[in-house]
């Protein structure tokens, strides 16, 4: 949301941080739910164990994709600090073809075996396998599509931000903030000691 108001481009920018975000909620709530039926009603659900596993797949390869978008994917980048800016260019945009070759790669092999799974089911809930193994190539074909927005973005930024990825939390901004409110209190506190 920007200003109250829901904003699209900001939504599908991040639908796979969400769709895993509710998925880790989900499977959080429905493992908690069956624990608390296993030991205080002395009854468990079965199906629950099922569930769990598929939504923690479903979640990963979903916060892959994610993990693209915010450029939080593994990366060893000790080197790139080391070269000049348009080598650093290079070697991300290299970086990033061949991330997306090794998962079109790993697509088609997914591919392969997800059609040899044929009318196989699920043991408990009896959903079908193909179904349930459908992730695999969709969040394949999410991150080549991500690694893609990431190297036309690559292509356009400066020396000052090449292949820079926010820090998911800055530690420094929070102790900026905690030193501003203490030091606010501790105002407060010799004016009412002062008073």
């Amino acid at each position: 949301m920007k200003d109250g108001k829901f904003d699209l481009k900001t939504f599908l920018d991040n639908i796979e941080l969400y769709i895993s975000a509710v998925l880790f909620i989900a499977l959080t709530v429905l493992l908690f739910a069956n624990v608390f039926c296993r030991y205080a009603l002395k009854h468990s659900f079965a199906w629950v164990e099922e569930v769990a596993t598929i939504a923690f797949v479903w979640m990963i390869w979903f916060a892959m994709s994610a993990a693209v978008t915010k450029r939080k994917h593994l990366r060893i980048d000790f080197i790139l600090e080391m070269v000049p800016f348009k080598v650093k260019k290079a070697m991300l945009v290299i970086s990033n073809l061949v991330f997306a070759a090794f998962d079109i790669y790993l697509l088609y092999i997914v591919m392969t075996i997800i059609g040899r799974l044929g009318n196989s089911q699920t043991t408990l809930l009896r959903l079908p396998q193909q179904m349930v193994y459908s992730i695999i190539p969709i969040g394949l074909v999410l991150s080549v599509v991500r690694i893609a927005q990431d190297t036309i973005k690559l292509m356009h930024e400066n020396e000052a931000n090449l292949g820079a990825s926010k820090p998911a939390m800055d530690l420094d901004e929070c102790e900026r903030i905690y030193l501003e409110k203490k030091a606010a209190r501790e105002a407060a506190a010799v004016k009412g000691e002062v008073r």
